[in-house]
Order: structure tokens, then C-alpha cells, then sequence
């Protein structure tokens, strides 16, 4: 929402941005505006994470049961739009009707991993493997 403040119009790309937000306080479990010590707004506190951390486990909410192994991949797959919906460029930003599909196809990935995965499982924690860009869906359509 940072163009809101230099025209003073809402915009649909407004709302995607402000949509963003609420997904990343949702996975991350953080406020929208923090402390400067702590990294000031939660858009660029998620990008430092992802720039010096990659885009793992770790960003996340902590208080998360990641007993469930397809829990951590959605996640990040969320993350992963809701990063595309706080695009510094609104022209960069989906449209919800794109956030929205997005969102409903990460629904059915995880849908088919539950029902192919029940006859296989993982010893590792997820909450500690670093999926790259490759492991996750193109999520930017």
C-alpha cells in the first residue's frame, strides 16, 4: 500500500498489497508494525528473513504443528503469494481473482500429496529443510 500514500486513492492493487499483509501475519504470527530493532513493517522484515535465510521453515509462526508433513510446504507455498501480493510495484501484484486461484491450486497440491503420501513418510523435521524454488509450485501465473 506504499503508492497509498504518495496518490491518496485505493486501488484494487491496495487491497492485494493490504491482503498480503494479513497472510503474512497469519503465517508468521507477527504484527504488521513492529519495533525498528525488531525490523519495523512486516513486509520488509519477511524479505530480509527470505534474503538472508532463503525462503524456509524458519519465517514462520512457530507455534505451528508440523506434525502434519504437508503443513510447512503449503505454508511456504502461501508465503510465496503473499510475498507476489506485497510486490513493491503494484503493476507486479496479482489480481485477487489470481490470488484466489493461486490460493485454491495450493489447496489441491496439498489435497493430492495428503492422498499419495499416506503410503510413505518422512523421518526428517520439516520445520528445518530449506525447500527451494524448484520443490515449491510456480505460484506467479
Amino acid at each position: 500500500m506504499t503508492e497509498y500514500a504518495y496518490t491518496l486513492k485505493i486501488t484494487e492493487k491496495c487491497d492485494i498489497y493490504s491482503y498480503g499483509v494479513v497472510l503474512l501475519e497469519l503465517l508468521t504470527g507477527r504484527t504488521p508494525v513492529q519495533p525498528l530493532d525488531q525490523g519495523g513493517d512486516l513486509v520488509s522484515w519477511a524479505r530480509n528473513y527470505i534474503q538472508v535465510h532463503s525462503l524456509s521453515p524458519g519465517i514462520l509462526d512457530d507455534r505451528v504443528n508440523v506434525q502434519d508433513q504437508n503443513t510447512i510446504p503449503h505454508m511456504i507455498t502461501v508465503m510465496k503469494i503473499a510475498l507476489l501480493c506485497t510486490s513493491l510495484s503494484p503493476v507486479d501484484r496479482p489480481t485477487m481473482r489470481e490470488v484466489v486461484l493461486m490460493l485454491l491450486e495450493s489447496k489441491k497440491i496439498v489435497e493430492h500429496s495428503n492422498s499419495s503420501s499416506s503410503s510413505s513418510s518422512s523421518s526428517s523435521s520439516p520445520r528445518h529443510r530449506t525447500y527451494s524454488s524448484d520443490e515449491l509450485i510456480n505460484v506467479h501465473m
